[in-house]
C-alpha cells in the first residue's frame, strides 16, 4: 500500500509520523509509541507493545522508519472506517463527553504525547477541521478527517 499512495496521503503520513516522533530522530521506538498509546488512554503492557514495534519493523533496527509506518499505516489510515469505529477514536478525544474536541483537550492529548504546542498553534489546528466555525471540533467535522 505505502507504494500506491498518493502525494497527499504520504504527506498526512509524514506529518503523523512526525507527531509520534516526539525527539526528531527520524524514527518511533517502542517508549514513543508507548506515549501514544497512554496518551490515547490504551493500555498495552511491554509484550504487546514490543509484538507491535516488530511487526512494523521490516529491516530488524528496532525501531519504525518512515516507509515501514507507511507501509503499515497506509493500508489502515486511509482505508473505509465504521461510524462506530469512527465514534469511539472521536470519543478518546473528547474527554469531558460534551460531543465536541476542544482547543483544551486537543492541547492535552498532544501534551501527553511529548508535543508541546502554544495555544495559537492549538487553535490553528482546531481552526482547520473547524467547519461551522464554532471554535470546537463536532464529530461530522472529526469525520472528515477519513473521507
Amino acid at each position: 500500500m505505502a507504494n500506491k499512495l498518493t502525494q497527499a496521503q504520504r504527506q498526512e503520513l509524514k506529518e503523523a509520523f512526525d507527531v509520534f516522533d516526539t525527539d526528531g530522530s527520524g524514527m518511533i521506538s517502542a517508549s514513543e509509541l508507548s506515549n501514544i498509546f497512554r496518551a490515547l488512554n490504551i493500555n498495552v503492557n511491554n509484550s504487546q507493545l514490543n509484538q507491535l514495534v516488530k511487526q512494523m519493523d521490516e529491516n530488524g533496527s528496532g525501531q519504525v522508519e518512515f516507509d515501514e509506518f507507511a507501509r503499515v499505516m497506509g493500508e489502515t489510515f486511509f482505508k473505509q472506517y465504521t461510524q462506530e469505529e469512527l465514534r469511539i477514536a472521536f470519543n478518546q478525544f473528547d474527554r469531558d463527553g460534551s460531543g465536541y474536541i476542544q482547543a483544551a483537550e486537543l492541547e492535552s492529548i498532544m501534551s501527553r504525547m511529548g508535543r508541546r504546542y502554544n495555544k495559537a498553534e492549538v487553535e490553528a489546528m482546531v481552526s482547520s477541521l473547524d467547519l461551522s466555525g464554532d471554535g470546537k471540533i463536532g464529530f461530522d467535522e472529526f469525520v472528515q478527517l477519513f473521507q
